[in-house]
């Protein structure tokens, strides 16, 4: 029997379809080459990518589960390859990415805790490269990471798991528009478009 919120995870899908990004549309329109990864249409490759990446690269990682974890602060029995990002919100609340096959791992080790899928309500924009940090002051007035606040002109939160890249992530259905705004931003930096395989 199906939860309240179990449509929001992608594992809730019956049909067997896969799953797809609210931004593939417009990596299609890029020319992007796709391949199926856990039940995703994941864009693994993008024209162009080997440039973009040496600037600035663009990719759509929306295949990762997203879960919101309650209360927040990391435990310190969970292991740690299990997930790529933990973000507290607040004292509430956390943000936690990992990867798909990864999802139920997390969930089971975290006990007691309440933890909802969000995978298929939230989106997730890597900016990545060198001059990730000048897309991202572009699109936000952000200063430090992780944070949420307006991105583009949406609320979203800003991650920052390495130096030089940023992990936009954001309500799936400003996806299109959110992929629009980033590409425009890099591509006069010599930035675009890229799969997830070159990450």
């Amino acid at each position: 029997m199906m939860g309240a919120l179990d449509f929001l995870s992608v594992g809730g899908a019956s049909d067997g379809a896969l799953a797809k990004s609210s931004m593939e549309r417009a990596q299609r329109d890029a020319g992007a080459r796709f391949e199926e990864r856990d039940g995703w249409l994941v864009p693994v490759a993008h024209p162009g990518e080997e440039e973009h990446v040496a600037s600035v690269g663009i990719a759509d990682l929306s295949h990762l589960s997203k879960l919101e974890v309650r209360p927040a602060g990391l435990p310190d029995s969970l292991v740690t390859d299990c997930y790529k990002v933990w973000y507290d919100i607040s004292p509430r609340r956390a943000l936690v990415v990992c990867e798909a096959g990864q999802a139920a791992v997390v969930h089971k080790e975290l006990g007691g805790r309440l933890v909802l899928d969000l995978t298929g309500a939230l989106g997730i924009l890597a900016v990545v490269g060198p001059q990730a940090q000048t897309v991202i002051r572009r699109l936000t007035h952000l200063h430090h990471f992780p944070s949420g606040g307006e991105v583009a002109h949406i609320t979203a939160h800003v991650l920052n798991p390495s130096p030089e890249a940023f992990w936009i992530v954001f309500p799936q259905e400003y996806g299109h528009y959110l992929w629009e705004i980033a590409v425009d931003r890099a591509e006069p930096l010599g930035g675009g478009p890229i799969g997830v395989d070159a990450l």
